[in-house]
């Protein structure tokens, strides 16, 4: 014990003795000369004293080169009873071009260290790239392109080293948006006989002003694994930092064609098509059919998408239903959708048509004005039975104005002559009041009853509540349980469908009306991208859409209870 603690204050007598030493030496080197552009290399230093991190700051000695990060590390050792410390600054440089540099004296506390002559490469020379730890190779899909046409820009980092950690950092380009598609991939390549792990990542970059632009590189920051062993009595790291820019590139962006209207939709594809639903032999007058439209771009944005706006003939009543955009990535490309549907009511009986619809686009590839468009549709509608055309005519809105010609031409023609006697009547004043208040009093009757009877139906023919044991007895419930559990977004949609048509008052037919009767549309949205979008993905909030479905519809119930409850105060 009394060894231990004389031997505590000699450590301690040691470290208040080297707390007053001061610098006697500042050591500057790089870790390879010659290097190249547009690559990093490393500067490291020394200093024989423990001192504050502040004491090297290199982006104000150091304005010829893009200046990483510092770290700073720490040594203390002990030799025949001699203690001693060493603080290490180890800096990322970057030099962006080829030549002659100097990295001058380092000043720290007094004490200077010795200027080092650098000598930059061009990038790709040969006689610099056995030393290489990092770098970074960068292209495009073209150079020369059309205002908000996208440009696919990969960049490639190549690695010598075990990845300790790391960031790569897009293009910042000035008058773009610049967004990630799809995820990193990993592989090894043999470069000048040294074998290199490449990380790939691929952005798309869409210009949003014409002109030529520069597309600067692509940066990694991050620290790789020395191939040292760490010593258990020294605190520095096992690590080295390494940096690495892309060359820029420059583009040419073209601006829109003088002669070009309408939307301006620049890509390499684009599909238009046109569904009705349900699909059947024949439709009936009055009754409504859904309409979809599906517009598919590849290589846009969801916002650069037109709007869907086509011109249906006066035979059809239009109401629009639903609106949809959604996005995703195939392969490395972004395609964008966007779906609109119409519920059409046919007035008539007859093979009505619905005309093709066309939408302007630029095709990227041939550099010509193409059209997407759908194809005309012809849809044969009988009458339902019982009714007629004027019965379907009256269920529309029309303007039933008589003529004002023909009412002043009666009114003229039954004009007794100021001249003429008018005869007497037949039956007495009094008598002749005495009906018209009877026949008064009798039409107001008549009208009271006639309204009271509708309300009464009307009320007949509100969704009633429904309990749980009659909604669990529901064959269609039933089928929509079984359907969300095992994630069978078909079943679950015409069950769904099903269920509501016969338990709402059937004026729900699709999942559009659905949703946002029972406010479900955050819940709905995924089942109807599983089922509509191209290359869907797989269903998996079954349970999540039953839950919702089944809270909102015993909320509706308790509402409709409460709703039936007579006022408290009766007026």
């Amino acid at each position: 014990m009394v060894r231990a603690v004389n031997l505590l204050v000699v450590l301690l007598m040691l470290i208040s003795g080297l707390a007053n030493a001061d610098v006697t030496e500042v050591t500057a080197t790089v870790d390879r000369n010659p290097v190249t552009a547009n690559e990093s290399f490393v500067l490291t230093v020394t200093v024989n004293d423990d001192v504050s991190n502040n004491t090297f700051e290199a982006s104000k000695l150091l304005e010829d080169f893009v200046v990483g990060r510092t770290s700073v590390s720490r040594q203390t050792s002990m030799v025949n009873g001699n203690l001693s410390k060493q603080t290490r600054f180890t800096t990322v440089l970057i030099p962006q071009s080829p030549g002659e540099y100097t990295i001058p004296e380092i000043t720290i506390k007094g004490v200077s260290s010795k200027p080092i002559n650098l000598r930059v490469l061009e990038q790709g020379s040969d006689s610099n790239t056995e030393q290489r730890i990092a770098f970074i190779e960068a292209q495009i899909d073209s150079t020369n392109v059309y205002f908000q046409q996208p440009i696919t820009y990969v960049a490639r980092l190549f690695l010598a080293a075990d990845l300790n950690k790391g960031n790569l950092v897009p293009p910042q380009v000035d008058n773009a948006d610049v967004q990630q598609i799809g995820r990193d991939e990993e592989s090894t390549q043999m470069v000048n006989g040294r074998r290199y792990k490449v990380y790939q990542r691929v952005y798309q970059i869409t210009p949003n002003k014409s002109g030529s632009i520069t597309i600067p590189g692509a940066r990694f920051d991050g620290e790789v694994f020395t191939q040292g062993q760490r010593s258990i009595f020294s605190s520095f790291s096992n690590t080295q930092p390494v940096s690495a820019i892309a060359e820029g590139i420059d583009v040419n962006v073209q601006p829109v064609p003088d002669s070009w209207t309408g939307h301006w939709l620049p890509s390499e594809l684009v599909s238009l098509s046109a569904s009705i639903s349900p699909e059947q032999e024949e439709y009936k007058a009055g009754e409504p059919i859904t309409l979809s439209y599906m517009l598919t771009a590849v290589g846009v944005k969801p916002e650069q998408l037109p709007e869907i706006a086509p011109d249906f003939p006066s035979s059809f009543r239009v109401y629009p239903d639903n609106d949809e955009t959604d996005s995703f990535t195939r392969n490395g490309v972004v395609i964008s959708q966007k779906t609109v549907s119409f519920a059409l009511v046919p007035e008539q009986a007859g093979n009505l048509t619905i005309p093709e619809f066309e939408l302007p686009w630029f095709n990227t590839k041939t550099e010509q004005r193409t059209l997407a468009k759908t194809e005309s549709m012809t849809l044969p509608v009988i009458m339902p039975a019982g009714m007629t055309q004027s019965d379907i005519t009256e269920a529309a809105p029309t303007d039933s104005r008589p003529d004002s010609e023909s009412i002043e031409t009666t009114n003229t023609s039954e004009r007794p002559n100021s001249n003429t006697v008018a005869p007497k009547p037949l039956v007495p004043i009094w008598v002749i009041g005495a009906l018209a208040v009877g026949l008064a009093i009798s039409l107001l009757l008549n009208l009271y009853l006639l309204i009271k009877r509708n309300s009464v139906k009307r009320q007949e023919k509100t969704v009633k509540p429904e309990s749980a044991d009659n909604l669990n007895r529901s064959k269609s419930w039933q089928d929509f349980q079984k359907a969300c559990k095992n994630n069978d977004a078909k079943a679950a949609q015409e069950s769904l469908i099903n269920w509501a048509h016969t338990h709402l008052d059937g004026s729900f037919k699709s999942l559009a009306d659905i949703a946002k009767y029972l406010n479900i549309e955050d819940e709905i949205t995924p089942l109807q991208a599983s089922l509509y979008n191209v290359g869907g993905s797989q269903w998996t909030e079954g349970k999540v859409l039953y839950q919702k479905v089944r809270k909102q519809v015993d909320n509706l119930n308790v509402k409709r209870q409460h709703s039936n409850l007579p006022q408290l105060y009766p007026s």
